[in-house]
């Protein structure tokens, strides 16, 4: 019987440092996530917004940090993150929008008496000349239905500066939408 003690011994060994190692990651990168990348920091994106200009008859989509029941009650707020872009378009479509031309996004805003007040400007088509205007800028949607739209965006800074972000949720669209 003892002959069998020290092959049993290195079975056990062997079991016990098998169930120890490493797995293999075989798992599937999670998808995008609600936000935006400027500068190695990631901001979340909670809520959109897309609303028709009736200036200019295109679909603007706004996005922040906080609930779209929040941005809309009328309360003062801070610390906000926002993005907008200006489709440019009457209508949503599932493809690659190359030319926007307005375009804003900002943090640490806030919102007083009902109005957006940005802090620190990140990104602005206001003024062609400076760092934070895009040189280049996309947005690609994925998918858009009547409750749910999935895209991706980057903008390239004039100083180079890359700012990435997705969003893959609900929508609110108070004037409605084509």
């Amino acid at each position: 019987m003892k002959p069998k003690l020290p092959y049993l011994i290195t079975l056990l060994f062997a079991i016990t440092i098998n169930a120890c190692s490493p797995e293999e990651n075989t798992s599937i990168a999670p998808e995008d996530t609600n936000e935006f990348i400027y500068s190695n920091i990631s901001y979340p994106l909670t809520s959109a917004i897309i609303n028709n200009d009736n200036n200019t008859n295109s679909l603007g989509i706004r996005l922040f940090n906080k609930t779209s029941s929040q941005i809309t009650s009328n309360v003062d707020l801070d610390d906000i993150a926002y993005v907008y872009f200006d489709l440019g378009t009457e209508s949503i479509q599932n493809t690659t929008y190359n030319n926007i031309e307005n375009y804003a996004i900002s943090i640490n805003g806030s919102i007083v008496d009902s109005e957006f007040n940005p802090e620190t400007i990140l990104l602005s088509s206001n003024d062609p000349d400076s760092d934070v205007y895009a040189q280049s800028g996309s947005v690609t949607v994925t998918n858009f239905t009547a409750y749910n739209i999935v895209f991706t965006f980057t903008f390239t800074r004039n100083d180079g500066q890359i700012i990435t972000g997705s969003y893959d949720g609900n929508y609110l669209a108070p004037n409605g939408i084509n």
